[in-house]
């Protein structure tokens, strides 16, 4: 669920709890709209993220592992400056809302103590982080807003920071039963729609929880019922609630929301517990946030794959209908020879002339169009010249389909191998492929990077029901890697006729029942066939796997082999999914 007020009331504690008086030893920027601090606490270090994207903006201490840019950019080294080697204290939420505020005990270039503090605004496109001074002013904020971008409130360095416009709403600090029983009792709408209209930093889905916690039904109208019973309950409920923060996952084990508690609201079965709100979310989080951010940062080349397959498959058309026309080829020919053989019949003028046929065992009699503009022989010739013309086109079409298939096959493995990236390796390998095969030109990174060694990217790596290790390729030259670097008698496998990653289980043992399905599964999911219901999966010994020279990277040609027909359910997705985000 979206972060409110309410939820990030726990993280506010949980945070406090954790990393009061913890000294902040790195500072990173992973994306162009999150930070991650690692601070020292309690003999133990903790990361905390800060994260103001639009979708996904949050606070919480987390276990995953970010990768960090080559180059760390200038909001982020200008953190480091202020708030490397600085103290936490102070960790508070502001007015009950989304706004998080974490103050820091700094020192300045004079090595005097100083504070700074670190406002982070959970508000969807309009989140930002914002570093302030002691005396309220902006020092830099991750996302600037001039006058143009909001006639409300600017964010920009040297400008004095204002809190966003507070709503007229109960915080914690006003909050109590008398004050909920006057505000409820001024409105006409159902309970759940008034505690949001009324109580700071409560969304719907808490509202609603909030109704069934004291047990009364959400769409209850107000004016119904007994406000002296009900708001003593409400605020009871809010100033009692412990964390007992949960997961909540769907029937095919898939994350699909955390709470600080557990919700009556959904089935019980459903939440499992977590030993803190930051590790609920990050089960959450667990790969969503990482596949959404690769699919923001591949989306310029998905879109530049796709326009490239579109030429590609109208170029094909245009070679096919020319193959198409081979027999109006040779008629060209036959008409040329007719003609010649025949210059004596042709009358000065004319527009056609009727010769027979010899090229027909029955010798029919033909009419064939002439120009009355050219002399019998130039008209023989003009229809040898149509033939040359065609030959040489039906020559240049058969060509060109070869490297159009070829193309197309490369196009196509792209653009399913951009679904699969979980780094910005994974993209480089991507790209590096489409630009050696001229589908690209190389951009500055690339032209820094001329005649150093492509760093390589990690396949997925999975573990079948026996403990047989299992590799899938996430991109062709990972797929190259993969293939040719197994053993002659290691199992390899792959999506019969159709774009997909090369899979390898490491032994060079015959694989147990159980580890051949598993792996055929893997091979389904990671191929452009895995929402088909019966996808056929090849597989054989990797002796039996040939590179020709000089083919395009991931393209092999096998021998021996058996095949599979394999059908995902949800729950084999779903697993896959959980397994390749460890």
């Amino acid at each position: 669920m979206p972060m409110d007020g309410f939820t990030l009331s726990f993280m506010q504690r949980e945070l406090h709890a954790k990393l009061l008086g913890g000294r902040v030893d790195k500072v990173n920027q992973p994306e162009r709209d999150a930070l991650v601090l690692l601070i020292r606490s309690a003999g133990g270090n903790h990361k905390l993220l800060l994260s103001a994207n639009a979708n996904q903006a949050r606070a919480q201490l987390t276990a995953q592992t970010y990768e960090n840019p080559a180059e760390p950019p200038m909001f982020c080294m200008l953190m480091r400056k202020h708030l490397m080697g600085s103290r936490i204290v102070d960790i508070k939420q502001i007015a009950g809302d989304r706004i998080l505020a974490i103050v820091f005990d700094c020192l300045d270039e004079m090595g005097y103590h100083v504070q700074r503090t670190l406002y982070l605004e959970i508000m969807g496109r309009h989140s930002n982080l914002t570093l302030v001074s002691d005396d309220g002013t902006i020092i830099d904020a991750i996302r600037h807003v001039n006058a143009e971008m909001s006639r409300v409130r600017t964010v920009l360095p040297g400008g004095v920071y204002q809190l966003p416009p507070q709503p007229d709403k109960l915080t914690p600090d006003t909050l109590s039963a008398e004050a909920l029983r006057q505000r409820l009792s001024q409105l006409t709408t159902s309970l759940s729609k008034g505690l949001m209209e009324c109580v700071a930093g409560m969304a719907s889905v808490c509202s609603r929880e909030v109704c069934a916690q004291i047990g009364v039904e959400a769409s209850s109208p107000i004016s119904e019922l007994l406000l002296d019973v009900v708001a003593p309950k409400l605020y009871d409920f809010y100033t009692s609630v412990e964390p007992k923060p949960v997961t909540l996952y769907d029937d095919a084990g898939l994350a699909i929301d955390f709470f600080a508690f557990p919700y009556l609201t959904f089935t019980e079965e459903n939440q499992k517990p977590m030993p803190s709100l930051s590790a609920a979310m990050d089960a959450y989080y667990l790969g969503r946030d990482l596949r959404m951010r690769m699919q923001q940062k591949s989306a310029g080349l998905q879109k530049h794959v796709k326009s490239a397959l579109d030429r590609t498959e109208k170029k094909k058309v245009i070679m096919l209908d020319t193959l198409r026309q081979s027999d109006k080829t040779e008629q060209n020919r036959i008409y040329g020879d007719l003609l010649t053989a025949n210059l004596h019949l042709i009358e000065k003028g004319a527009e056609s002339v009727k010769v027979q046929n010899y090229y027909d065992p029955e010798c029919p009699e033909i009419t064939i169009v002439i120009s009355s503009r050219l002399t019998p022989a130039q008209n023989a010739q003009s229809y040898y010249k149509k033939y040359r013309k065609a030959k040489v086109a039906e020559q240049y079409a058969k060509e060109q389909l070869v490297t159009i298939e070829r193309d197309l096959t490369i196009l196509e493995n792209a653009l399913e191998d951009l679904d699969k990236c979980e780094t910005t390796t994974d993209l480089a390998e991507i790209r590096y492929v489409l630009t050696e095969n001229g589908f690209l030109r190389p951009d500055a990174s690339q032209r820094k990077q001329k005649g150093k060694k492509l760093q390589e990217g990690k396949p997925y790596r999975f573990t079948a029901p026996d403990g047989t290790l299992i590799e899938v390729g996430k991109n062709s030259l990972q797929n190259d890697r993969l293939t040719l670097h197994a053993r002659g008698n290691e199992t390899w496998l792959h999506a019969q006729n159709i774009p997909g990653s090369h899979v390898i289980i490491r032994s060079e043992e015959e694989p147990s029942d159980e580890t051949l399905l598993y792996a055929c599964k893997l091979a389904t999911y990671y191929s452009k066939g895995r929402n088909h219901p019966q996808q056929a999966i090849d597989y054989t010994k990797r002796k039996y796997v040939k590179k020709a020279a000089g083919s395009p990277a991931g393209m092999v040609t096998y021998t021996n082999f058996k095949t599979a027909i394999i059908g995902l359910t949800p729950e084999d997705a779903a697993f896959i999914i959980k397994e390749a985000g460890k």
